[in-house]
């Protein structure tokens, strides 16, 4: 019985070392996965706000141009309505923004 006692003195240290040994694996796994994570995202996002910085210089341009074309009076945009903007038209039919 002693021998048998004496043994399991020996393996609950083991044992805890083996805890510990997987907490730190857990623990530098996860924090590796987590680092990674936040460098990809802020690459991405760096990239995406840069892309949309882009597309909203062209976006503006092409608002300015409609103002413009519309000598800068937006209440005739809304009365023609955008459906009728943005149709397939080729100019060979009338389009009107009440349909029939």
């Amino acid at each position: 019985m002693k021998g048998e006692a004496g043994s399991m003195r020996q393996e609950k240290p083991k044992q805890e070392e083996r805890i510990w040994g997987s907490m730190k694996r857990t623990a530098f796994i996860l924090g590796s996965g987590l680092l990674l994570l936040v460098a990809f995202l802020n690459s991405v996002s760096g990239q995406l706000q840069r892309f949309w910085d882009a597309s909203g210089c062209f976006q503006q341009a092409q608002w300015e141009r409609l103002l413009s074309t519309f000598e800068g009076k937006e209440w005739i945009l809304y009365i023609i309505g955008w459906p009728d903007l943005v149709s397939p038209w080729d100019g060979t039919e009338r389009v009107d923004s009440v349909s029939q």
